[in-house]
């Protein structure tokens, strides 16, 4: 498809895409969703948290939060406001170790990890009464859905018609050199701290897989990429991650209708993982690279919906 032209502009004090990051985050206000929590039972005796908001309809709008995120996430609560006063049932999932309580197995979630996802899907079509089924992801959670619909192609369940994915980092090893950056560091120590948190009770559960040592004197994202990560994913060091994990490597077997939404702007993100060669010809992704929007942004304070919500639903109520 062609390139998506973008509409978006932010006001002029947010400036850059720190501000536009950070100031969602901090101020904006969401009122408290009621969330219906089911645990799901998964394959390997592990489990997935999983929280609805139902009306009784015949269209569904998953969720997928980013990095150390989860349902309470202002900008997963966001869009599950919008798409409820749109008139879609919605689920927002929890990737392990995301609910609240940490998961049973080694495994944890990760950039490139489809089969939850694929499992959660095909038992939905299985057992539910959605005629249209649409995804929505946020960074990792966006990525994952891109991998998913790209190693599926076209043998994705007949009900998932559509998909939004924001702020993607489609090539992880250049967002994790964008992440390294200096101006990044406040981002970069609060997921280590989240994660450090993880990783010390993993290393309760399994002491024999999971070694802390080494873990403060981390650098660097490829450094912890090459050491920690592959302790509860399994990949080899961090090239291989990187080339499993970074939808870029997918997009081309993409054949569900979707929109990938990624700012200029976003601190997250290095020229690689705005795949305009990738898409510009693509049948099914449309890219849209406005100027302004930060990462997981897209909101200031007067607008009732953040633009990223805005746009999902105007993109996937097209997708008959």
């Amino acid at each position: 498809m062609p390139l998506q032209k973008s509409d978006y502009n932010s006001p002029v004090y947010f400036f850059n895409g720190h501000i536009e990051t950070i100031y969602p985050y901090l101020f904006r206000k969401i009122p408290a969703l009621e969330f219906v929590r089911e645990r799901l039972l998964l394959p390997d005796g592990d489990f997935l948290d999983l929280d609805w908001l139902r009306q009784e309809g015949k269209r569904l709008l998953i969720l997928c939060h980013g990095l150390e995120g989860s349902s309470a996430s202002q900008y997963m609560q966001g869009m599950a406001t919008a798409a409820l006063n749109a008139k879609w049932d919605v689920l927002a999932l929890n990737f392990r170790s995301c609910s609240g309580e940490m998961n049973q197995k080694l495994r944890m979630y990760h950039h490139g990890e489809i089969e939850d996802l694929t499992f959660v899907l095909n038992t939905i079509v299985a057992n539910g009464p959605y005629r249209q089924i649409s995804l929505c992801g946020f960074s990792l959670g966006g990525n994952v859905i891109l991998k998913y619909l790209g190693t599926q192609g076209g043998d994705v369940p007949l009900p998932v018609r559509s998909a939004v994915a924001i702020s993607v980092p489609c090539d992880l090893e250049s967002s994790s050199r964008a992440l390294d950056r200096w101006d990044n560091y406040l981002y970069t120590r609060r997921f280590m701290r989240s994660l450090k948190s993880k990783f010390i009770y993993k290393s309760k559960q399994f002491p024999n897989a999971i070694d802390m040592t080494g873990f403060d004197a981390v650098k660097t994202w490829e450094q912890f990429d090459n050491t920690f990560t592959p302790m509860v994913t399994g990949f080899k060091n961090a090239a291989e991650y990187y080339a499993q994990g970074s939808a870029k490597n997918f997009i081309p077997g993409i054949r569900t209708n979707v929109l990938l939404l990624n700012a200029l702007n976003d601190p997250f993100l290095k020229a690689a993982s705005f795949p305009i060669e990738l898409c510009k010809n693509h049948s099914y992704v449309h890219l849209e690279t406005p100027k302004h929007g930060g990462h997981v942004g897209f909101w200031y304070p007067s607008l009732a919906q953040s633009y990223a919500e805005k746009r999902a639903l105007q993109f996937i109520n097209q997708q008959i």
